[in-house]
């Protein structure tokens, strides 16, 4: 069987830049209580639906005035869905300043590659920006964003405690950095 070389395979999503018109899909995507668990396991239980989705758009929209770059919102190229939020912001994880990349996926997308396509996204853009490492982190116990992020070509930095819960810190060395690849289960 003949497979399709990467640089010939469709590209299912498009990215946009966000702005306040996309309110209300933010509004869906961090309703969603399967992404509010996948996102901010055990915590946040406070904001209202509506208020996150305010929240994060609008942190979005100003990262973008800041920096010339942020996360995205993706629809499919096909039917035009609305398929999640992903890309690359500025954050400090532990106590080091860095760009981040994120992603969030709508419930009824997972199991299709998407987070990956994202973060793939995501980190060619850093190159583009010439970025010399990119972080993503994930609870532990999420398996599957751990699995986006190591498709992405992050590699296991280490363990630590966000939102008093252990994280898997993986870094995506964008020069000469070397890392240890996997990390602990």
């Amino acid at each position: 069987m003949l497979q399709t070389p990467p640089s010939a395979q469709r590209i299912r999503l498009r990215p946009e830049r966000p702005w306040q018109e996309h309110l209300d899909l933010y509004s869906a995507l961090f309703a969603d209580p399967a992404i509010a668990d996948a996102l901010w396991p055990g915590t946040r239980r406070g904001i209202r639906a509506g208020r996150r989705g305010a929240q994060v758009l609008a942190e979005d929209i100003e990262h973008w005035q800041r920096e010339s770059f942020g996360p995205w919102i993706f629809f499919e190229t096909t039917t035009g869905s609305f398929v999640g939020r992903g890309g690359l912001r500025r954050t400090t994880v532990p106590g080091r300043d860095s760009v981040e990349l994120t992603y969030a996926v709508r419930s009824e997308f997972w199991g299709a590659g998407y987070g990956t396509e994202m973060a793939k996204i995501a980190v060619a853009r850093a190159r583009a920006l010439g970025l010399d490492e990119v972080v993503g982190f994930t609870a532990t116990t999420n398996r599957a964003s751990r699995r986006v992020l190591e498709k992405a070509g992050l590699h296991y930095e280490a363990i630590f405690e966000h939102a008093g819960l252990p994280h898997w810190l993986g870094r995506w060395p964008g020069s000469d950095r070397r890392s240890v690849r996997g990390g602990p289960p």
